[in-house]
Order: structure tokens, then sequence, then C-alpha cells
């Protein structure tokens, strides 16, 4: 019995080190069978957890859902997971299970995995740069795991009903976090992530302070919006549905008080009238600029605490990038781009590599950043610190390459699909002032909900012409 129990001891530690790879390869095969579970299982994580570190007064160490496992794995464990779908989508995609991907940004992706690779190879010779900043998040890292997570969205749908409940999924993780989001609003004070109160004194309360918060209630309006006005058959309680989630979802970006997300929902709400009729068009472009326009510059002011004082219209709604009656691009807000735009001149075509940092030290208001150049209130200024003017262009390509793949086939995609499409095409607008002046590259979250906004043009025309039958 002794040696029994001594030998099942000492075979144990072998037994796991077999056991785990072997769960992991059965999880991969059965897995690809039900593409599309797996990833709403893993969707639903990215929508329900914020980036909630920053703005908090208590900013413990490990907080952030999105750097669980980084001690034990170097990679958070929702980027391994991420890795095993991207697993199970090959697999799938070998045994033919999956359909195709049809879109127009191979060219990008290619051109993108070379520098990545180049990276690699050039930072494991250089004797100052360790491997852990040429994988880091701060780098190019998350480059990576948008093209993941977009191979991954694609390789889920096979058909309009998978996408239909891809996008059940989304609206009831929107509606669920939004409804809590106005509870904790209300009840408990909001966002204890709040930059505003917490760091700069400012008497504001805010629904989320995460952008990404912001951008799931602009999918999920824009989805519940097209619906309201497109499908003619719906029933008195759908439309009351709809609306009320429109309302809920407006409540959460207008209380959110960022200013990044108060420009996505007008670039989003203007493509949104655009895709309507002549007569409907004109009433929302009515409605936005008689209603909506002055309610964003009244809550700017509110925002910036300055509506009492004698300053200038300007520096009431822009007080961190206005001096007076003029914007400064060297000092405030802007004193870290223009520190990191100085850094991009030494090498403007190939960047500093993804370990690559600007010259911030010089500075003495960038003191905040603690020594960490690594990364910017910039996505376009960050991509070019780090790939160079080549890494821009590649991003500009995917980004018309998107457009110009939706006008190709904006009149063949039925309207079911198309406010689909268009709502990853808004996804897209709402984003881009978080990429001229925002954060993210360095953020997983954000870059897999861009992931998301990217693939569902692509997956609704893909479903929208499989052959009948």
């Amino acid at each position: 019995m002794v040696q029994t129990i001594s030998a099942l001891f000492f075979t144990t530690p072998f037994l796991l080190a077999l056991l785990v790879p072997l769960a992991g390869i059965t999880w991969v095969v059965a897995g690809a069978r039900s593409a599309l579970l797996w990833v709403s299982l893993y969707l639903g994580c990215i929508l329900y957890f914020p980036n909630a570190s920053w703005g908090l007064i208590d900013r413990s160490d490990g907080s952030d859902f999105y750097n669980r496992a980084t001690g034990t794995f170097f990679f958070s464990a929702i980027n391994v997971l991420l890795f095993g779908l991207v697993l199970q989508a090959l697999v799938g995609r070998a045994w033919g299970r999956l359909p195709p991907l049809r879109h127009n940004l191979r060219l990008a992706a290619i051109l993108f995995w070379l520098i990545l690779l180049g990276n690699v190879l050039l930072g494991s010779y250089l004797d100052d740069v360790y491997w852990y900043q040429i994988i880091g998040y701060s780098g190019l890292l998350n480059v990576a795991n948008f093209m993941l997570g977009f191979y991954v969205f694609m390789a889920c749908v096979n058909s309009p009903k998978d996408l239909d409940r891809l996008i059940t999924v989304l609206l009831f993780c929107a509606v669920t976090r939004g409804l809590w989001g106005v509870f904790r609003f209300v009840a408990l004070g909001g966002d204890p992530a709040n930059v505003y109160a917490n760091f700069q004194n400012l008497d504001i309360k805010l629904t989320f302070f995460d952008i990404n918060d912001s951008l799931i209630a602009t999918l999920a309006m824009f989805v519940a919006a097209w619906r309201l006005v497109n499908v003619k058959s719906l029933s008195v309680s759908a439309k009351c549905m709809y609306a009320a989630i429109i309302a809920l979802e407006l409540f959460i970006i207008f209380f959110s008080y960022r200013r990044t997300a108060w420009g996505g929902i007008a670039l989003a709400a203007v493509l949104f009238a655009f895709c309507q009729t002549r007569g409907l068009r004109n009433s929302l472009l009515v409605v936005y600029a008689t209603v909506g326009l002055p309610a964003l510059l009244y809550k700017f002011t509110l925002r910036s605490g300055t509506s009492g004082q004698s300053v200038s219209f300007l520096e009431r709604i822009l007080p961190d990038v206005a001096q007076g009656r003029s914007f400064s691009l060297t000092t405030g807000r802007f004193a870290e781009l223009y520190a990191a735009g100085l850094s991009i001149k030494e090498s403007p075509w190939l960047g500093l590599g993804a370990w690559g940092k600007y010259d911030g030290s010089r500075f003495s208001e960038l003191a905040w950043h603690r020594g960490d150049y690594g990364w910017m209130h910039s996505g376009v200024l960050h991509i070019a610190l780090k790939s160079g003017a080549i890494g821009v262009a590649i991003t500009v390509f995917v980004f018309f390459g998107l457009c110009r793949y939706v006008w190709r086939h904006r009149d063949s995609v039925p309207p079911a699909q198309r406010g689909i499409m268009m709502a990853g095409v808004a996804g897209v607008l709402f984003m881009l002032p978080n990429w001229l002046i925002g954060t993210p590259v360095i953020e997983y979250r954000t870059m897999q909900l861009m992931a998301l906004c990217f693939a569902l043009p692509y997956m609704a025309i893909a479903v929208a012409h499989q052959p009948k039958g």
C-alpha cells in the first residue's frame, strides 16, 4: 500500500504534465465544432470587464482584468485564451467546417506580420533590448492581437443565424452592463475609476470611464436604432425595447464625460443619418444640430469645471489644450505628442522599434509618466514611434480598405445584414478620435473591440452573399 501511494505521488507531476497539453488539444479539437460558443464566451469577457486601473485612487498591482496571469505566463490569461481560439479556428478551417475568409486586408496583415518579425529578429540581436520589451503590451503586441482577434471573429460565423446570435450576445452584454452603469451612477456615486474627480478635483460623476464601454454602447445603440427604423414588422413591445436600448446607451455615452466618446458618437450618428432615406436623414441632421450639438457643448463646459469663470469659450470646452483664444501644440495635453514627434524624427520611416521610447525627460510637465515614455496619448503616433511611417501607412490602408470594401458591397447586402455591416463601420468611426488623441494600442480590450468592429462588415457581407439552399 505504501509503495502504491509512493508511486502515485511520484508519477502525479508527470501525469499532470501530460494531461494539461492533452486537455488543451481536446479543447481545441472539440471547440472547433462549436466556434461561435467559445468566441461568444470570449467576447462576453471583453464586453463585461473594463481596463479599470486608470483613474482609481487605489491602483493595487494586478487590479486590471487584462493583467491576470502575466506574472506566470507573461501573456495575460485572456490573451492565452485568444491564442487557443486561433488554434481552434485553424483546426476548424483545416476540417472545412468554417467558411473561407473573404476580405481585402491580407496584404496589410502580411506587411505588419513582417514588421513584427523584423522587430523580433532585430531586437534579439541588440544587446540593450530585452525580450519582454520586444513583445510587451506597450509595443506592438496588441497589433498582433488585433489581427488574431479579427481572424477569430471572422471564423466563428457560418450563417446569418450565427451572425444574429453573435449580435444578440453583444446586445445582451451591452444592455446588462449599461443597466449596471446606470444603477451605479444613480445609487453608488458612479464609476470609481474617475480621473476627473479623483485627480482633477472636478465635481463630476461618471457612468463608465473606459472608452470601450462607450464604444459598446454605440454598437448596441446603432443596431437598435437600425432595427427600429428599418424593420417594418416590429411589434409595439419590440419597438419599445429598442427605443429603451437607445435611451440607455445614449445615457451611458453622454455621462461618460469622455470627449473622445462624444466626438465618436457624433461621427457614428452622422453615418447613421446618411444611411437612411433622404427625409429621415434631413430630420436627423436637424435634430443633431438643434438638440445634440448644444447639449454636447453644454456638457463640455460642465466637464471642464470652468462654466462660471471669466475665460474664453474655447478654454471652457478644451481647458487642457487651449490658452486664452488659441491652441498650444507644445504644452498641456499635447506636450507628450510634441516630445514623441521630436523622437520620431530620428527614424521617421522605420521607427524606433517595439521597444522604442521617446525623450520625454526634457519636458517637466511629463513627470507624471515616471520615466515610462514608451507610450503616449495618440494611437497614430504610437504606431509611428514603434514602426515609423511604414506602419502608419499600413494602418491608414486598413482603414481605407474597410471603407472601400463596404462601399463596393453596400447595395448588395440585405437590410438586416446591412445594419450590422454599418454598425461595424460606426464603431470604427467612433474610435477615430481615440486613435488620434487616445491610447488604443497599449490596451488589450480596445484592440479586441476594434477587431470586432472591423470584422463585423466583412462577416455581414460574407453571410449575405452565401448561396441559397
